[in-house]
Parts: structure tokens; C-alpha cells; sequence
């Protein structure tokens, strides 16, 4: 029994020392390939809210009448009244203490992004958020492979610096999050794209 204990504690040093000197011979780099984020709709919060600071003047209206003027600026700029949607609880979120309510527009037009802007006027209807909602990403074999190349040049051009030659694959690990975000806040900006992302490691002779 104590023979047998011992080859297995020979035989497990063995492994440990050949998995360390396999990781003493190797070069870990990651590669990468871009991935196209097609957005969904872009979308902006509007706040309408009863403000009683600014004396007798449009804030002194009711929050109907307040809608009401705001939806009649809607039309008058063209846009579709039904992609306004309301959020009470959003309201409710934004702790405003007073009466009122919030609406998201959602639109996959850049113009009418930009119209739907200028709706606010920075006294009682006010813009409390701006972002983009993405599709799911689908990754491909395609990117996958552009990613692995990327990791194999840079490994390449690595085992040449220390005059060594680029060996077999070991591993290969996939760092790309496995849900990227669905919405990301938004002011106008170009949307960048998100990487998939392999941490490859190579022997070297």
C-alpha cells in the first residue's frame, strides 16, 4: 500500500514538473476581432414636470397643459406621437417631488434623435437620459478565426525577438464577456464597436 502511495506522489511530481516547464516554454497573447454593434433603437428621457419657481409664467401651468403643449411640439416637428412611451415608476425614480410624469422616445433615426432634443426647453420639460439599445451579438466562426490569426502573429513576431520558433497551440481561452451590454448611455457620440477577445498560448521551441 505505502509502495503504491509513494508512485502516485513520483508520479504526480512528474506531472507538476512537466505542466511547469510547459509553462516555462510558452507565450501567452491575446488576439482580437472587431464585432459590430447594431443598435437596436436610441432613446431619451423626458421629463415634464410642474415648476412653481419661476413665477407666473409657463410653469404655472398644470401638468396636463403641460402635456398638452408638449405632444402639440411633437406633432408640429414631425414626429410620431405612439414612440413616446410612459414611465410613471421612472418618475417616480427621478424624485422630482412634484407633479409630473417621464416619457421615453425611442426612434432608430438619427434626425429624428436630434429633433426629439429639441423638445426640451431646461425649465419643465428636460432631458434625464440619452442611450442606445443594441441587438444581441452573434458571434461567428469568421471573427473567431481573424481572432486566433491576431493572437498567432503577435506570438510570431514575439518568438522572434528571443530567436525561439512559435510551437503548437496549449490553450485557448475565450475573454469576451459573455452578455455584453444591452444599453449604453449615449450624448450623440459614434458608437464603438466591441472586441471578441482570445488569450491563446503557444510552446516555443
Amino acid at each position: 500500500m505505502k509502495k503504491l502511495i509513494l508512485a502516485g506522489i513520483i508520479l504526480m511530481s512528474a506531472l507538476g514538473s512537466q505542466a511547469q516547464e510547459q509553462q516555462d516554454h510558452s507565450i501567452q497573447v491575446t488576439g482580437t476581432s472587431s464585432v459590430t454593434r447594431e443598435v437596436e433603437s436610441y432613446q431619451i428621457d423626458f421629463s415634464i414636470a410642474v415648476d412653481y419657481a419661476y413665477g407666473e409664467t409657463e410653469s404655472r401651468k398644470s401638468f396636463e397643459d403641460l402635456k398638452k403643449s408638449f405632444f402639440a411640439k411633437v406633432k408640429e416637428a414631425g414626429l410620431d406621437e405612439s414612440k413616446f412611451k410612459e414611465d410613471k415608476m421612472g418618475y417616480q425614480a427621478l424624485r422630482m417631488y412634484r407633479e409630473g410624469n417621464l416619457y421615453t422616445f425611442s426612434t432608430l433615426s438619427r434626425d429624428e434623435l436630434l429633433k426629439a432634443s429639441q423638445l426640451a426647453n431646461g425649465t419643465v420639460v428636460n432631458i434625464t437620459g440619452t442611450r442606445a439599445k443594441f441587438k444581441p451579438i452573434v458571434k461567428t466562426d469568421k471573427q473567431f478565426e481573424t481572432a486566433f490569426r491576431n493572437s498567432q502573429e503577435k506570438a510570431a513576431m514575439i518568438a522572434k525577438a528571443i530567436n525561439k520558433k512559435l510551437g503548437a497551440v496549449v490553450s485557448v481561452t475565450d475573454l469576451t464577456p459573455q452578455e455584453a451590454p444591452m444599453e449604453e448611455n449615449f450624448y450623440f457620440k459614434p458608437i464603438e464597436d466591441q472586441s471578441l477577445t482570445l488569450l491563446v498560448t503557444f510552446s516555443f521551441e
